[in-house]
C-alpha cells in the first residue's frame, strides 16, 4: 500500500486540542502529535508507536532505516530516541509524569516505552521546552562568526541529565579543523559508493528533505548519478570549521538503549538552543564510516563511542519545517 504524501500540516499542532477530560489511550494519542516532529537521519522518520491505555511502546520502522548509510543502526536508534523525547517533554506540558523504560529490540521487538504516570516529576524538564516543539528546525547555512553565548553554553550543557551520556563541545580551531577533515573523508568515501547515493537519492526524491517535487527529483538524478564527492567534502567541511562550537555526544556503551538516551539527549539540547535563537544541524557522515568514528573518539580523546556529531552557531536565515507524514501512519495495534 502506498504511502500519503509528506505534508507540513502536521507541524499546526493545538495545545487547546489536548483531551484533558478524554481517555488516557486518546490522550497519550494526542502526545504523539508532538512525537512525529522529532527530527530524523535524512528526515526517514523510522519510528512506530503502540499505544496501550497508559503506555506508549515505540519501536524501530526497518523498512525506514538507511541500512547502507546506518548499517549498525545508530542513527536509527538515535532518530527513535528524538521522538521519545517529544513525547516526554509533551507529556510533562500536559500534568503526566512520564517513565521511560528501555528494552533491547532484539529480544522484545520495542525501543522504550513511556508509561504516563500521574504527579509531577522528579526531574522536570525545562517548562519552555514545550514551546520550541512546534518550531524547531534543522539549519544548514554556514554560522555567523560569533562565538556561543557562555549563559547559553551554559544552559545547553545542563540539558545533558542522563550520565550514560556526555556531552563534548568543540571550540578550538585546530580541533575543529581536524573534525572537518574526517568530514570530508567521509564524504567521499561514502560519495564513491553507488549504494550510499542511490539510498540518499531516493530519500531525496520523496521531498522528505523539504524540496519541491521537481527540485526533489532533480536533486535524487544529482545524488544518484553524479561524482560530487569532492563538492560535499568542501561544503560540509566549511560548515563545521566556520561553525562556533561543534558538539559531539558520547556513551560509554554502543548499544541500543544508548543510542536512544543519545537521541534524548540531542533533542533537549535542540529544542532548548531554538528557544536561545541557536542553529543547530547534525552532521552524520564522519560517523557512519567506522574508520573516521573510531579517529574521532582518538581526536577527542575518548574511549568512549561517538553517537552524534552536530553544530551549534548563529544563522542569519530561519529554516523552513521539513515535512513529515501524518500520525496513522506511525501507529500500530491498538
Amino acid at each position: 500500500m502506498s504511502r500519503p504524501p509528506l505534508t507540513r500540516s502536521v507541524w499546526d499542532v493545538d495545545a487547546d486540542d489536548f483531551p484533558a477530560d478524554g481517555a488516557v489511550h486518546d490522550r497519550a494519542r494526542f502526545l504523539l502529535r508532538y512525537a512525529i516532529l522529532a527530527p530524523s537521519s535524512h528526515n526517514s522518520q523510522p519510528w512506530t508507536f503502540d499505544v496501550h491505555d497508559d503506555e506508549i511502546r515505540f519501536a524501530a520502522d526497518e523498512s525506514r532505516w538507511l541500512d547502507v548509510a546506518d548499517p549498525d543502526q545508530r542513527e536509527l536508534y538515535v532518530s527513535v530516541g528524538c521522538a521519545v523525547e517529544n513525547c516526554c517533554v509533551a507529556a510533562e506540558h500536559f500534568g503526566f509524569d512520564p517513565q521511560v523504560e528501555y528494552h533491547d529490540p532484539a529480544s522484545t521487538g520495542r525501543v522504550a516505552t513511556v508509561r504516563l504516570a500521574d504527579g509531577a516529576p522528579a526531574d522536570p524538564h525545562p517548562p519552555e521546552l514545550f514551546d520550541a516543539l512546534t518550531t524547531r528546525a534543522t539549519s544548514h547555512a554556514v554560522f555567523e562568526d560569533r562565538p556561543l553565548a557562555p549563559a547559553t553554553r551554559q544552559r545547553l550543557a545542563a540539558l545533558v541529565r542522563d550520565d550514560d551520556v556526555t556531552l563534548q563541545v568543540v571550540d578550538d580551531p585546530d580541533t575543529k579543523a581536524a573534525i572537518a577533515q574526517l568530514q570530508a573523508e567521509a564524504d567521499r568515501l561514502q560519495m564513491d559508493d553507488p549504494e550510499y547515493r542511490r539510498e540518499l537519492g531516493h530519500w531525496v526524491g520523496l521531498g522528505a528533505l523539504g524540496s519541491s517535487w521537481l527540485a526533489a527529483r532533480v536533486g535524487q538524478a544529482v545524488v544518484t548519478h553524479l561524482d560530487i564527492g569532492d563538492r560535499e567534502a568542501a561544503k560540509n567541511s566549511k560548515l563545521i570549521t566556520s561553525a562556533p562550537v561543534v558538539a559531539v555526544l558520547t556513551t560509554p556503551a554502543d548499544d541500543p538503549p544508548a543510542r536512544v538516551r543519545t537521541g534524548q539527549t540531542f533533542e533537549r539540547v535542540a529544542l532548548l538552543a531554538s528557544l536561545q535563537d541557536v542553529a543547530v544541524h547534525p552532521m552524520s557522515q564522519t560517523l557512519e564510516r567506522p574508520e573516521t568514528r573510531s579517529r574521532l573518539a582518538d581526536l577527542l580523546g575518548t574511549t568512549d563511542s561517538p553517537q552524534h556529531l552536530f553544530r551549534l552557531g548563529y544563522a542569519d536565515e530561519s529554516p523552513e519545517h521539513t515535512p513529515r507524514w501524518p500520525l496513522s501512519e506511525f501507529l500500530t495495534g491498538g
